[in-house]
């Protein structure tokens, strides 16, 4: 149980301040969704980070499983992805793919090695 309320904890923080930056994209005027873009990269780095760094489980459930999951957003990512698909935007559609799972990755990558 104590495991189900330290990820449900890190998921709540994590989900609240995603809301927080993704409110400003609207205030961006950029026709991209780089807000949701940033969130996963800064999100994979930040769990490579933890996941290096921190051996104790509990800490790591709370804030890698639970935090960096609740920060980072595949649901967004695909609604945002298929939004760009359906309105034809094919060209933005494959960037925002590419950049997100190419640098989701790198960041990860470079998160453990920091």
């Amino acid at each position: 149980m104590t495991n189900f309320l330290l990820v449900g904890l890190g998921a709540s923080i994590g989900a609240f301040l995603r809301n927080e930056f993704t409110l400003q994209q609207s205030k961006l005027k950029i026709d991209f969704p780089i807000i949701t873009l940033l969130i996963n990269i800064s999100g994979a780095l930040l769990l490579g980070i933890l996941t290096a760094q921190i051996h104790n489980g509990a800490i790591l459930l709370l804030l890698g499983t639970g935090f960096c999951g609740g920060f980072t957003t595949y649901g967004t990512f695909n609604m945002e992805l298929s939004q760009l698909w359906f309105q034809h935007r094919l060209g933005r559609c494959f960037i925002y793919f590419l950049l997100t799972y190419i640098f989701g990755i790198l960041g990860f990558i470079v998160g453990i090695h920091i």
